[in-house]
């Protein structure tokens, strides 16, 4: 998906001679290519800054007119359409991270008034003391906006929606009936990071975290924005306390979450699964429709739909539970025999 405006602007057009001079790096392909945009590899658009973090040059990329950053491995310009550039880099998710940042800002919070006049708020919302609305941001009809609540630039809140004391909403989009407890925070940037020579380059995101209607945060929630595209929370959503989602997680409809769920990135969930206290998502697993967590369980891989899982790593409880047996069994003191810790008679 393009990057949405509302959030974010667009800085002017860059060319492949002048990133590859920023990078100290070699240039194949049109040096006259320019991008005022950035894209996923999977999902690359014209005119749009890509990286490629592996070895091989995906198929997704054939034809692109935009320009690539990549390693030598990964080399394939020719394989660009006729305006792109390939920039060949030691560290191409680190140097994607600099050009990118340069490329694609956030659109500032900062402004002199608490509720900015270009703000659409329903006559009928109620907003307690202390709260912050960005500017073009969209309250609905019935909303409540709890004491030092903020909304961020562009944001849209649905009706009969409720954001209590404290939340901060950035780069959402929420649908009706929404809950979201107070303390939590939706729209941060992801944890990414990438080695590059100088040291550790953090990511910028350049996503959004979409609602579904009827979604439920309770304290102290924390859902990042997306890398690229959406981080999603579908209709009927559940959360409890204490709760994280990282970028670009999927989750789907009706799912619960106890308290302490931590999913890490790119994770798919499916309708009406369950997550018990403490659960731990590894990035880049799905967890089918139905599926259930029990507490403290941490699967590396996926899940199959409407099957229970727990343990460290988590496998189906069946399994689990046999592994419990056996390791009790090899744990338990062995029994004395009936002379052991007799002493023998003494002779005269």
């Amino acid at each position: 998906m393009a990057t949405d405006t509302r959030f974010y602007r667009l800085d002017a057009p860059r060319s492949a001679r002048d990133i590859a001079g920023e990078l100290d790096a070699e240039l194949s392909g049109n040096p006259d290519c320019t991008v005022n945009d950035v894209a996923s590899a999977e999902a690359p658009r014209p005119g749009a800054l890509v990286f490629v973090g592996g070895d091989v040059f995906p198929e997704s990329l054939q034809g692109h007119d935009g320009i690539v950053i990549g390693n030598e491995a990964a080399l394939g310009s020719e394989r660009l359409g006729s305006g792109g550039a390939f920039i060949r880099h030691t560290h191409p998710k680190a140097a994607f991270a600099i050009i990118a940042a340069g490329l694609v800002r956030p659109r500032s919070d900062l402004q002199d008034t608490a509720i900015h006049p270009t703000a659409r708020i329903a006559s009928d919302a109620v907003l307690s003391p202390g709260v912050c609305i960005g500017a073009d941001a969209v309250i609905g009809s019935q909303c409540v906006l709890g004491p030092n609540a903020v909304i961020g630039h562009g944001v849209e809140i649905g009706d009969r929606s409720h954001i209590a004391a404290c939340a901060v909403v950035n780069f959402a989009k929420l649908g009706r009936g929404c809950r979201i407890g107070p303390g939590s925070v939706i729209g941060e940037a992801g944890f990414g990071l990438a080695p590059g020579p100088a040291g550790l380059v953090e990511l910028p995101h350049f996503g959004r975290v979409v609602l579904g209607d009827n979604v439920r945060l309770g304290a102290n929630c924390t859902i990042d924005r997306g890398m690229f595209g959406d981080t999603l929370l579908r209709d009927g959503v559940k959360l409890d306390n204490l709760c994280h989602i990282a970028h670009n997680v999927d989750v789907g409809e009706h799912t619960l979450m106890a308290a302490f769920a931590g999913i890490s990135g790119s994770v798919k969930i499916g309708r009406g699964s369950q997550f018990g206290g403490r659960v731990g998502v590894v990035d880049h697993v799905n967890i089918g429709e139905g599926a259930r967590l029990a507490a403290n369980a941490s699967p590396a891989w996926d899940v199959p739909a409407g099957e229970t899982w727990a343990g460290q790593p988590a496998q189906p409880i069946r399994s689990w539970l046999r592994e419990l047996a056996v390791l009790k069994r090899l744990a338990a003191p062995k029994k004395r025999g009936r002379t052991e810790g007799k002493q023998e008679p003494q002779g005269d």
